[in-house]
């Protein structure tokens, strides 16, 4: 018959298997949770370092309706694509933007970080006559790392209240504040020096 000491080590054996069953299902978990945590780190770091193309809605000082395409990522964006509804081109009131846009249509290009650039779709005048369709656009591009597809839809009679001003308006119209004042000034030394030249002729 075994012994009591015998007994005791099928006992011994048996916890041993049960905690070492407990232990290794523990670590599988653990290894599975930090995979996991990795792989979200991985995707979150992803997210915040990649290329972002927008496409917004803007009217500048001068009246022109503009849209304004830019990358707020932190990639370089290749291979930039814009479709816009054959519905909204066709309901363009201005055939030479809608010649513009449908250029933009065909076209790749390249964003760079926090590059920006803007299309013009008409004037603000024209506004109610393009707003009777949805602006619609599928946007396609890709960075070092990966593909994106977007779907934009701007709805411009949300828009009918306000007037904005864009900062590369401002720009222009400063520049060209200034150059009057620099031609201005150009005149009066102009004048001052034909001036001290008559004076110095009568001297």
């Amino acid at each position: 018959m075994p012994s009591i000491t015998d007994w005791l080590m099928v006992v011994i054996t048996a916890v041993y298997v049960v905690a070492t069953i407990f232990i290794c299902w523990a670590n599988i978990r653990s290894a599975k949770a930090t995979k996991e945590q990795i792989e979200e780190s991985k995707r979150q770091f992803e997210e915040s370092n990649r290329a972002f193309v927008t496409v917004s809605f803007e009217i500048i000082k001068s009246g022109l309706a503009v849209l304004c395409i830019q990358n707020i990522g932190k990639r370089i964006a290749n291979n930039v694509n814009l479709h816009i509804s054959e519905q909204f081109l066709d309901n363009m009131a201005n055939k030479s933007d809608k010649e513009h846009l449908e250029r933009l249509c065909s076209a790749l290009f390249t964003l760079g970080i926090e590059q920006r650039w803007y299309i013009c779709i008409g004037s603000h005048l024209q506004l109610e006559q393009m707003s009777k369709e949805l602006l619609t656009i599928a946007l396609s591009y890709e960075d070092s790392n990966s593909k994106y597809n977007e779907h934009i839809d701007i709805d411009l009679k949300q828009y009918f209240w306000a007037l904005y001003e864009s900062p590369t308006e401002d720009v222009y119209q400063e520049m060209k504040k200034q150059t009057k004042e620099v031609s201005q000034i150009r005149k009066e030394l102009h004048t001052i020096s034909i001036n001290t030249q008559k004076d110095d002729d009568h001297a």
